[in-house]
């Protein structure tokens, strides 16, 4: 599934009462792929669960992100969550996730954790923060490791997303760059215009 990753919507920090709202106008423009966090608790669970139920049985991918602990798995297997991202590389989650078969785009920096994520069978793999090192930084961990691949997170706007795919990136995600914490209904149209123009760097429209 995370294979045909190519543009991902981070919603985070946003009440469990807009969450859809949101989430229905970004389809509209295109968007098809989610990533729910976890960073504020209970609420991202909440927006996670209603998420899953109000988009099953459509084109709509939903995620959970900012996964960090074993109990938090445990939940979102029992709802059928298709996948997860971690901030950082944790072994323990990586494989625990890959237990429940659910599928994990872990984070990583260094080339000692892409080497760690490759000797656990994964190549498809977040870069967090991609713009720690400018964009050239990719083509310096595709020298040792040829057979990754790599998501941008962090510092991806509007206005530079397709710098990262022509530096390599097979895919990109946009936090509060694209849907801002605490996003409600007020903020729907100055949502929808900034997701055309990741729709337009990403090379394909609704």
């Amino acid at each position: 599934m995370l294979e045909n990753v190519k543009f991902v919507s981070i919603i985070r920090e946003v009440a469990a009462d807009d969450v859809l709202l949101i989430m229905d106008a970004l389809r509209e423009e295109g968007v098809r792929w989610f990533e729910i966090s976890l960073s504020d608790g209970e609420n991202g669970m909440e927006c996670i669960c209603r998420a899953l139920k109000h988009f099953r049985d459509t084109d709509v991918q939903v995620g959970a992100g900012t996964v960090t602990k074993t109990g938090e798995i445990d939940v979102l297997s029992q709802w059928g969550i298709p996948y997860i991202l971690t901030p950082g590389f944790d072994r323990e989650i990586v494989q625990y996730t890959a237990g429940k078969g659910i599928e994990v785009l872990p984070g990583v920096l260094t080339p000692s954790e892409v080497q760690e994520a490759v000797n656990c069978g994964i190549h498809l793999l977040k870069l967090f923060p991609a713009d720690a090192f400018g964009k050239g930084y990719i083509k310096a961990l595709k020298g040792p490791f040829p057979q990754t691949d790599y998501v941008a997170v962090g510092g991806v706007t509007a206005e530079n997303a397709a710098e990262f795919y022509r530096a390599g990136f097979k895919g990109v995600a946009a936090g509060s760059n694209l849907v801002p914490k605490h996003a409600g209904k007020d903020d729907i149209a100055d949502i929808r215009k900034t997701a055309r123009r990741y729709m337009e760097a990403a090379g394909y429209g609704k």
